[in-house]
């Protein structure tokens, strides 16, 4: 298999019943994302959507165990899950930062040595100098598809009443021994609708200190790591494991789209599937591209999530990074 440099998928996900995403609580109603984007008429709409920071952030949860089961090393805050990653319970690496004679590039590699979460997702290391390692991993917002090519509604969002047992301290509150006491009524909102879903992986930075432009990392250790992302990618869209999961397991209908893939300096295409013709675009794109290298883009289109997934889980088996 020809080397990669970038990965890229854009990808309708369908979810029914889900919150995984919302913006907070006013009272007792919990209030869902909900976006303005331009549609493919140009006109303005309101849809219901999940952050790209949830996104990677439940691929991170499940690359975690990922990077340990392929022998990575990873910092003590990143081991634990902790969002500052190399910073975090290290104070080994604060002080090295703090040293004098220490050069930017020097604790950029020892970031992507002793981290390799922090080489995959990135950190801003604050300690004593200001160095920053950009993610190799780009997601954007999981948008809501407006409506069909007919016009018909594809996403929409209710609000539902709940209600939950209040302790016997808060009973008084709302009514002591009465019914309302010993309940806490609520609201909360479940999406449900085809998605826009669109995420890019540069292969290539994977151990790659920005700064020196040289790779820090062996050659195993690289593949190991990409191994790891395209397997968390793929372990995302099985399981997107967001807020409100206990009680609204979003329902995975369906996914289908496009996985492109980028052996040289040219990267991989992403067209959003807010637009309906996004797969045709994706395929002159590619074409586009290989007339300027050719060979450097393929393209694969999926028609389910079991497909999608084995397209993922062939690459990652296959994987082989620039040097």
């Amino acid at each position: 298999m020809a080397q990669l440099n970038s990965l890229s998928i854009s990808a309708r996900l369908t979810l029914d019943l889900h919150n995984l995403n919302s913006e907070g609580t006013e009272g007792n109603q919990q209030q869902t994302r909900m976006v303005h984007i331009i549609d493919q008429a140009g006109h303005r709409t309101i849809v219901n959507a999940v952050s790209g920071d949830m996104f990677k952030h439940i691929l991170v949860e499940h690359l975690i165990p990922l990077l340990k089961d392929g022998g990575q090393p990873l910092s003590p805050g990143a081991a634990v899950h902790d969002a500052d990653r190399i910073n975090a319970q290290n104070p080994e690496f604060e002080k090295f930062c703090k040293e004098d004679k220490v050069s930017e590039s020097e604790i950029m590699t020892k970031m992507l040595s002793d981290c390799s979460l922090t080489d995959l997702a990135g950190a801003l290391v604050t300690r004593g100098r200001s160095v920053g390692r950009k993610s190799v991993v780009e997601f954007g917002w999981v948008v809501g598809l407006p409506e069909d090519e007919d016009g018909q509604p594809l996403t929409a969002t209710e609000q539902y009443f709940h209600v939950k047992y209040a302790p016997e301290g808060r009973a008084a509150a709302t009514g002591d021994n009465t019914v309302a006491g010993k309940q806490a009524i609520f609201h909360r909102p479940a999406s449900s609708g085809i998605y826009a879903f669109i995420c890019n992986l540069d292969l290539y930075r994977i151990g790659l200190n920005d700064i020196t432009r040289k790779y820090v990392v062996t050659p195993q250790a690289r593949k190991a790591r990409a191994t790891a992302v395209i397997h968390a990618l793929a372990a995302t869209l099985i399981k997107p494991a967001g807020a409100q999961r206990n009680t609204q397991n979003p329902h995975i209908l369906n996914c289908e789209g496009v996985i492109a893939t980028s052996a040289t300096s040219l990267p991989a295409p992403t067209v959003s599937p807010l637009s309906h013709d996004y797969r045709e675009q994706m395929q002159s794109a590619a074409a586009v591209l290989n007339g300027i290298k050719t060979g450097s883009v393929q393209v694969t289109q999926f028609q389910s999530l079991a497909d999608g997934i084995k397209v993922l889980a062939d690459l990652a088996s296959e994987v082989e990074l620039p040097e």
